[in-house]
């Protein structure tokens, strides 16, 4: 019976998908401020840097940008600053407190170096909704990813002020911790936890960190087949006791998995949204469906064309995926419900993602 009723839920879940490929909303769009960091972390997928000198927008250009998606799509759409590091943003107050002006919903993803009381009520008084901090484990490996000695207690700090801000009356709505799961850091996914626990963090999402930028240069960040399946054997036997400490753990948004286990390790069963309900505009204006996508897969550009076109004109290898039959997945039995896994995972013209946890 209850296999019966996993096969049900699948091909219902299945079916949610479609319509919502049909529909393609789009209500969660991610805007790549800056690529300058105050990191150098040996697994970024941006070649992020201190002294990053390429094309960005100006805060003139973001401005209009913000002011041309509450026109064409409706307050409803949720931004979420990233970069780089958006801290770092000389005139990051000029655009959180446009978005606050214009009442839309947004929230910022950091390393947490810079986030301090004062910062943090500067970005509470623009009515920031949701913030996200990367942790990648207790200071030796995280500061080894990092590549940056005393970015741990910074980065701790920050979660506890983000944990408090939660707990406080009109103040943040959402928050969590991100960790890129390495080989460096997968034993010590217990203390990692407790860190959290500690800090009064109630949610955790966990990431395999997939080949690309310097991590595709430097493949010691990646795990393998078996630690990739050690680190979901690990979600699936602790996230009941972790949730009784109120500490939610989820895996990441990457990676088709068989419906059944999908649902021991994620509350929200795999679904590649890029495309779909999720838009990116980075830095240099380029719209892409995630913010982590192959440059293949750029849709175009915001200062060529305005948003709302590229959305209803192009996307349609996040939609359609034909191209998925010119590759090895074509006669996957899982393909029907995998739809080729994460667009991030891909190059166009590629023959097989980049990684897959069904083969190895």
């Amino acid at each position: 019976m209850a296999g019966i009723l996993s096969f049900l839920r699948s091909q219902i879940y299945r079916a949610y998908k479609r319509a919502e490929v049909r529909q393609h909303r789009l209500f969660y769009l991610f805007l790549e401020i800056t690529r300058r960091c105050n990191l150098s972390c040996l697994h970024c997928g941006s070649d992020c840097s201190r002294d990053y000198d390429g094309e960005v927008l100006t805060t003139e250009s973001w401005l209009r940008l913000i002011d041309d998606v509450r026109q064409n799509f409706g307050p409803d759409v949720y931004i979420v600053l990233t970069g780089g590091e958006p801290l770092l943003h000389p005139e990051l107050e000029k655009i959180t407190s446009h978005l606050a002006a214009l009442k839309m919903s947004w929230g910022i993803v950091t390393n947490g170096l810079l986030l301090n009381e004062g910062r943090l009520t500067e970005l509470l008084d623009d009515n920031i909704s949701s913030l996200t901090v990367s942790l990648d484990g207790p200071e030796e490996p995280h500061e080894r990813l990092r590549n940056q000695l005393g970015s741990f207690e910074k980065t701790r700090e920050a979660i506890q002020l983000t944990s408090n801000a939660l707990r406080d009356d009109n103040s943040l709505e959402l928050a969590d911790v991100v960790t890129c799961v390495n080989p460096w850091n997968l034993a010590h996914l217990d203390a990692t936890a407790e860190i959290l626990i500690d800090c009064g963090m109630p949610a955790w999402r966990l990431f395999r960190i997939f080949p690309t930028g310097r991590a595709q240069e430097d493949r010691q960040t990646s795990l393998s087949f078996e630690q990739s399946w050690e680190m979901l054997h690990w979600i699936e036997a602790n996230r009941p006791s972790l949730k009784k400490r109120g500490l939610t753990v989820n895996f990441s948004c990457e990676g088709y998995l068989p419906f059944a286990f999908d649902r021991k390790v994620r509350e929200v069963p795999f679904f590649c949204r890029a495309g779909i309900n999720f838009a990116a505009i980075l830095c240099d204006g380029s719209v892409t469906g995630c913010s982590n996508n192959d440059a293949t897969f750029t849709q175009g550009n915001v200062l060529e064309n305005n948003l709302r076109h590229i959305w209803e004109n192009r996307f349609e290898d996040f939609r359609e995926r034909a191209w998925l039959q010119q590759t090895d997945c074509a006669g996957c039995k899982h393909l029907k419900m995998c739809q080729g896994s994460s667009i991030h995972l891909w190059q166009i013209g590629e023959k097989s993602p980049a990684f897959c946890y069904l083969r190895r």
